[in-house]
């Protein structure tokens, strides 16, 4: 799970902070299901037959998000602290083929870095990830896919900032995980 959250991290700082300007039409936390299909969520018979192995935790956690519509449309980076909540199950199948899946929640508090103000903060996230090990031992390949998103309401204004990002990394033959795609809304109202 903690390389999952700094993957997570990685994308947002990369990613989000390119974003630049704020759309009209919100979206925000929900229920939603992934934007793309993966590549590796097919089920065969060995992955229907393995024992899954259910996981979850809450933990407190701190993270940065840029937000382009915060500081009066000027963007700044918000400093998020809360706790984060996650749930999910892995399976092992024939062949030591590792397949994941995982809902992530986050609640609380952001304070804007240059403003001062401060933001209630909930998150959703849905992670899919998939490992495949060769008969020596070592792993042979691997993908993550992860849609966040986030929603930041200032306590002052009522603003609400909404972040969406879809993410997919890939490992690489040298065992790095890296940025393969990614898309990225930011939207106020």
């Amino acid at each position: 799970m903690l390389g999952n959250t700094a993957r997570r991290v990685a994308a947002l700082t990369i990613a989000l902070t390119v974003l630049a300007a704020c759309e009209a039409t919100p979206t925000g936390p929900s229920s939603e299901t992934l934007a793309r299909p993966s590549a590796f969520a097919a089920r065969s018979s060995a992955a229907a037959s393995a024992t899954p192995v259910r996981d979850g935790d809450t933990v407190p956690i701190n993270f940065v998000q840029y937000a382009s519509c915060a500081n009066g449309g000027a963007g700044e980076v918000l400093g998020a602290t809360g706790q984060l909540t996650y749930q999910g199950t892995r399976v092992t199948t024939v062949g030591d083929r590792n397949h994941s899946a995982y809902i992530v929640r986050f609640t609380g508090t952001a304070i804007g870095e240059e403003s001062g103000e401060t933001y209630d903060v909930q998150t959703r996230e849905h992670y899919q990830g998939s490992l495949a090990y060769g008969d020596d031992g070592i792993l042979d390949s691997g993908q993550d896919l992860q849609r966040l998103q986030l929603r930041f309401t200032s306590r002052t204004t009522g603003m609400v900032i909404d972040i969406v990002l879809d993410v997919h990394f890939v490992e690489t033959p040298t065992g790095q995980y890296v940025l393969d795609d990614w898309e990225g809304t930011a939207r106020c109202r």
